[in-house]
């Protein structure tokens, strides 16, 4: 089942299936690993919405999830 990234609770490991939005967001979150395919895992939430700090297989990249920018995963 696919599902927004932000909906997911901490500690949740899943796989990246999609990035939608703003072609220079979602450019640049892959350009920092985050592709299709690729397995994270959530270790941080900011409260009210924040940024989420997700970690990738070689590195931790903080993201803000909005309307430019929408990540769907499989958990």
């Amino acid at each position: 089942m696919t599902q927004l990234l932000q909906h997911l609770p901490v500690g949740t490991r899943c796989r990246v299936v999609s990035l939608e939005g703003d072609s220079a967001h979602t450019r640049r979150v892959m350009e920092l690993g985050m592709v299709p395919g690729v397995w994270c895992t959530i270790i941080r939430k900011a409260p009210f919405g924040g940024p989420l700090e997700v970690a990738l297989e070689v590195s931790r990249l903080g993201v803000r999830p909005t309307n430019d920018l929408r990540i769907y995963v499989e958990a």
